[in-house]
């Protein structure tokens, strides 16, 4: 996690021009009700549905970001029985993604940091096809991460000469994007605390 895949996700709806995207954690699809958490999934196409009935092909494209998708799209065989929640949301999507081929409008996203645990059904040509490993940022990667990060400091003169942003980019190998992000809210916090204890 905090590699940027939901980030990342966002701009591909942005590209695309679409509504803006729905972006679902996957665990709050869950509910200890029956039926819920099946009916959680049709609530998510109900728009696009909606939508495709009355405009056609003039509807604009609906995105679906489902993060951490693993929590409730897990291997159907991984459950006792084949009864459990798991099973009947799966099942659930598996009729909304097929069905999705009558409808134009709607992209799917699912994100996971466990590949291995998605249920195989979901990955067959027509489905979730076209997978994309997002790892963890190389050095320049980072430099960029961290000029992001900076860039309002920058432009207003308020970063100190003595930070180095490419020896920061060396020194933090392993570290996600989001983890980078962290390290320069707390060094400028740290840096408003210095400043207003000398005022």
């Amino acid at each position: 996690s905090g590699t940027g895949k939901t980030l990342i996700a966002r701009k591909i709806g942005k590209i695309l021009r679409g509504h803006p995207p729905k972006v679902v954690n996957g665990p709050e699809i869950l509910n200890k009700f029956v039926g819920e958490s099946e009916a959680n999934i049709r609530r998510l196409f109900a728009d696009a549905e909606e939508e495709e009935k009355r405009l056609g092909n003039a509807s604009a494209l609906h995105i679906i970001i489902f993060d951490e998708i693993d929590a409730i799209c897990k291997q159907r065989s991984s459950t006792a029985g084949g009864t459990g929640v798991h099973d009947t949301v799966v099942n659930q999507l598996l009729s909304k993604i097929d069905g999705v081929e009558q409808l134009n409008n709607v992209l799917i996203i699912g994100m996971t940091n466990r590949l291995d645990l998605i249920d195989e059904a979901l990955t067959r040509p027509g489905r979730f096809e076209v997978k994309l490993e997002i790892g963890l940022p190389d050095e320049y990667g980072r430099l960029q991460i961290l000029k992001i990060h900076t860039a309002n400091m920058s432009q207003n003169n308020r970063l100190e000469d003595d930070v180095d942003l490419e020896d920061l980019a060396k020194r933090t190998k392993n570290f996600t994007g989001a983890e980078i992000e962290a390290l320069t809210q707390a060094a400028i916090s740290r840096a408003l605390n210095r400043t207003m204890k000398f005022t």
